[in-house]
């Protein structure tokens, strides 16, 4: 049922903030703790330097689907984002069963990162149960989102920032420690595409950002925020996956490499400023995850494609039900992860949901070029269809690769990431044939 809004209660989000915390917020809701790992996966199938031209190569990829964002929030900036520009670009039910689907990615990267931060934690402070932390961790993030999307964004500033500068710092530090010699390796084809399959997870999220255009003082200024934190992100983990490349005696199967890479490069000094950065990357995980997402499912339930409630501003100017409704589910989620220890499931699923979504993005650009002409566009992706249809076809097949890619569950034969995303389009599909069926009957004949 659509609850109205009372007299005093917020209706519209507000404009207040800028360029800084575009960067922050996107570079910020990719920059996962469980990125660490995602990179020794890269290494298995892509060793040494090959890792770092898989990482470089996804990225210099994402700058397509950047693009392809851009253009998008440039036609119609809202915090609707995907469903808006789907339903114009493509239309029902696929739009909503899609960006149901869609809001899940920001579910399997926070538990994932919930996994990581549990076993950094545990690994540096044993006393205290995991469970506790990871909780009280998304419990933080929780409270800053619900102090306003100011504060919000103050956090994701100061946190992005300062971490980006402790991996950079460490990485170049690790770069210059004594090399440990290694067998050059040379990966097949196959593996690197692997690889590359991979590393698009390491960018997903960097899109997320877009839900926050309805509170941006310049939407225009989108494009530029993407591609610095693209840029940022890149330098980032090469250099991470440049200092692994450099220590082959670091153990595929370490759940926290970043610790380990930190000991080596700076002794017992880099061992805690990389454990700092565990802590703080998941904090901006967390947070902007929450942002973000809080935001699309205000949005849905607006138009009354999720329960009213959801849809209601705090005094700050805040979905506050949407947070909560998140953050539980985040913690069920973690909590699940954590016992099963099924991170590589996640991964996978997510980079194989993130190209799904860019491919869909590409579909919604093209789709809203020859239906809706008419809408001014601030920014168009250049070169006519040619960014499109790329993204459609290279993404199309990275989403194929990770899909079906092993994640060492029972039955290796089986491609359980696949499996995994189309139940969760199954029910997103019943979910959304019984909404639409309900508005249907309710709508004024």
């Amino acid at each position: 049922m659509h609850v109205a809004p009372s007299a005093d209660q917020p209706t519209v989000l507000q404009r207040v903030l800028g360029m800084r915390t575009i960067v922050s917020t996107s570079a910020g809701l990719a920059f996962a703790a469980v990125n660490f790992l995602t990179v020794m996966e890269i290494r298995k199938s892509a060793p040494g330097a090959y890792a770092i031209l898989a990482i470089l190569i996804a990225g210099a990829l994402c700058l397509l689907a950047a693009a392809v964002f851009s253009e998008l929030n440039g036609t119609i900036p809202s915090a609707a984002g995907i469903r808006v520009w789907t339903l114009r670009g493509i239309g029902d039910p696929f739009s909503l069963s899609f960006t149901l689907l869609y809001l899940t990615t920001v579910l399997l990267v926070i538990a994932a990162d919930g996994f990581v931060l549990g076993a950094a934690l545990h690994v540096a402070i044993p006393i205290v149960p995991a469970y506790l932390w990871i909780l009280a961790f998304l419990g933080l993030a929780l409270w800053s989102n619900l102090r306003g999307v100011h504060m919000a964004g103050l956090v994701q500033d100061l946190t992005t920032y300062l971490l980006l500068l402790a991996l950079i710092g460490v990485g170049l530090a690790g770069i210059l420690s004594p090399r440990v010699a290694a067998p050059s390796i040379h990966p097949s084809a196959v593996g690197l595409i692997t690889a590359i399959a991979l590393a698009v997870f390491i960018y997903t999220g960097f899109e997320w950002v877009t839900p926050l255009a309805e509170e941006l003082r310049d939407p225009r200024r989108m494009p530029a925020g993407l591609g610095f934190a693209l840029l940022l992100l890149g330098v980032g983990f090469s250099l991470f996956a440049a200092v692994t490349g450099r220590l082959p005696a670091l153990s595929a199967a370490n759940l926290t490499p970043q610790l380990q890479v930190g000991r080596q490069a700076l002794g017992s000094v880099g061992f805690w400023i990389m454990f700092g950065v565990t802590v703080v990357t998941a904090g901006t995980t967390f947070n902007g995850g929450f942002a973000a997402a809080s935001r699309l499912v205000y949005a849905l339930a607006r138009g009354r494609y999720l329960p009213g409630r959801l849809g209601q501003l705090n005094r700050r100017f805040v979905p506050h039900n949407a947070l909560w409704l998140l953050c539980l589910v985040a913690m069920a989620m973690t909590v699940v992860v954590y016992a099963t220890r099924a991170y590589l499931l996640l991964i996978n699923a997510g980079a194989a949901l993130e190209s799904a979504m860019y491919v869909v993005a590409a579909l919604a650009v093209l789709g809203l070029r020859r239906k809706h002409p008419e809408i001014e566009r601030t920014w168009r992706a250049p070169w006519g269809r040619v960014i499109p249809i790329a993204t459609i076809i290279l993404f199309g097949g990275l989403g194929i690769a990770a899909g079906t890619t092993a994640t060492g569950l029972p039955l290796p034969w089986m491609p359980w990431p696949f499996v995994m995303l189309v139940v969760l389009a199954i029910l997103a599909l019943l979910y959304t044939r019984r909404t639409l069926a309900r508005r249907n009957q309710s709508a004024p004949r």
